[in-house]
């Protein structure tokens, strides 16, 4: 990825996490709705993503966890892949993306969210 694209890309994230900051999506009808939930009524993975976000960025973890207990269990791992390929260079960037990039842990976030996305909708959270 190139530079300015990595720049942008960082622009982009800071962006909506400034918006997440203080627009609090369920106050907020701006705020983009799922459209997996709009049309069979199920929650996706993702569903309670921004509102779990925002919760997240004002230090309410409980909250959060209510909204989308997935987010703080996958916030880490993204975080750790957005450091890897975006900011990381050379051998520390290979080091991480090891890790972050190793099928075992791609496998393991997919059956994550599979598993969390039937949880939730069997369990009705």
């Amino acid at each position: 990825m190139s530079r300015n694209l990595r720049i942008l890309f960082a622009v982009g994230v800071v962006a909506v996490l400034v918006m997440l900051y203080f627009f609090n999506p369920v106050e907020h009808a701006f705020m983009p709705k799922c459209l997996l939930k709009a049309v069979t009524g199920y929650n996706c993975p993702g569903c309670g993503f921004q509102r779990a976000l925002h919760a997240t960025l004002h230090g309410n973890f409980v909250v959060a966890a209510r909204y989308n207990l997935f987010l703080l269990i996958g916030l880490p791992y993204l975080l750790a892949v957005i450091i890897s390929d975006l900011i990381l260079q050379g051998e520390a960037r290979r080091r991480w993306q090891r890790v972050t990039h190793s099928r075992f842990l791609l496998l393991g976030y997919v059956v994550l969210a599979l598993l969390w996305w039937i949880v939730r909708n069997l369990l009705g959270i």
